[in-house]
């Protein structure tokens, strides 16, 4: 039998410790995301609403969203900068590459962002031997005029956007794959003014705070601020009448009690949830009981949407509204880099008025749950599991 050393015991054990620390911090980003503010929407944010929001779109699902992405693609002269967590070698995923490719050969300064962590949602389709666009030469890599930026070592980039021409932004939750075009719900946001889609691309990409007086805020998590969780708790806390919440994966602590909060002093509350959820099933589970339990079943209705929804919203009041990329889920709130449009308009804006009709559409699909689940402790694990790696 052979021995070992302790030397050599000692390095082994060394590089094991370096890798798992490499890999929490790959992960879980404990140091790369700006500190957490107080406040982040005003006092007038919340006093008045927007006169003017026609250069905000609501895009409802893929089709809709991907139709927009597209054409603005095709339409572009200048410059076209993605920003993208997952890109799939599928149907649509081709389509984006054709599109880009097209304008690359037309002058058009191409710029791909791919956040890497993103590609362990590509591993299966990599093990049939299909590659993410972003990596090959048959998709993007050194094709003349694109500039695609891969870095291992960047903060992990939860944000999907597209910024054309500086005229128009694109972005939600929607990332690049057959399944967000044509199969799952998502909603993404279209802005349509030169103004603000040089204030967005300032935001995004130079770190850059949002300009005062707007008609709509972007907030994000970056090395500046991680702000999101704070506005998404000032718009609960701020509530007078009800609280709408459709969310692909909803665990976060801080936001489950300001949505405990709300219910509890008579805010009608109303939370939409997956059934069909990708991941994260029974950390949902986990905040179903955790809501369920906590007194405020009298304003607080939960369902369960029969299909995936991949959604990022809430809606208060009817006329403030958050759409973006961000989960309610404490990597989302606290380790990714994430985007997200905070409004408040009139209740008869074109934007409000889709909003709300289809979050009561997607009520109206969905299964109130009425108990709270009972879970094992295998699935207590898989919750926690859920709850902070995903």
């Amino acid at each position: 039998m052979m021995r070992v050393s302790k030397s050599t015991l000692l390095w082994v054990c060394g590089l094991t410790l370096a890798i798992l620390t490499a890999a929490v911090v790959f992960v879980f980003n404990p140091m790369g995301l700006g500190p957490e503010p107080e406040t982040v929407l005003s006092r007038d944010f919340f006093a008045t609403s927007a006169q003017d929001l026609s250069q905000l779109e609501l895009l409802v699902d893929g089709e809709e969203a991907f139709d927009e992405i597209l054409e603005a693609i095709d339409c572009a002269r200048s410059s076209i900068f993605v920003q993208i967590f997952i890109w799939k070698d599928d149907t649509i995923g081709r389509r984006i590459v054709a599109g880009l490719k097209a304008a690359a050969k037309r002058g058009v300064r191409v710029t791909v962002r791919k956040d890497v962590l993103g590609t362990f949602f590509e591993f299966g389709d990599m093990v049939k031997g299909k590659m993410s666009p972003v990596f090959t030469k048959a998709g993007l890599r050194e094709y003349e005029n694109i500039d695609v930026d891969v870095d291992v070592f960047a903060d992990t980039d939860h944000s999907k956007y597209f910024i054309v021409d500086e005229r128009l932004a694109i972005f939600g939750g929607m990332n690049i794959g057959e399944e967000y075009h044509s199969q799952w719900h998502d909603y993404m946001v279209l802005i349509r003014s030169r103004q603000w889609t040089k204030s967005f691309a300032d935001l995004v990409m130079k770190s850059f705070p949002w300009p005062d007086p707007s008609p709509f805020m972007v907030a994000v998590n970056d090395r500046r601020a991680t702000e999101i969780r704070t506005a998404l708790i000032q718009m609960i806390d701020n509530a007078s009448e009800s609280v709408i919440i459709e969310h692909a994966y909803f665990s976060d602590g801080k936001v489950i009690e300001a949505v405990s909060r709300a219910a509890q002093r008579g805010i009608t509350v109303e939370i939409i949830l997956p059934k069909e959820s990708d991941t994260h099933r029974y950390a949902n589970m986990t905040t179903i009981n955790r809501l369920l339990d906590s007194g405020s079943e009298t304003n607080l209705r939960i369902f369960l949407y029969p299909h995936m929804s991949h959604a990022k919203v809430v809606l208060t009041d009817g006329e403030i509204a958050a759409v973006g990329s961000a989960n309610l889920t404490p990597r989302s709130m606290l380790t990714s880099r994430e985007v997200t449009l905070f409004v408040h308009g009139s209740r008869d804006d074109p934007f409000f008025k889709k909003l709300r009709q289809r979050l009561n559409t997607d009520i109206a699909k969905s299964e109130q749950i009425l108990a709270p689940f009972k879970l094992s402790f295998t699935d207590r694990i898989k919750a926690v599991v859920g709850k902070y790696v995903w």
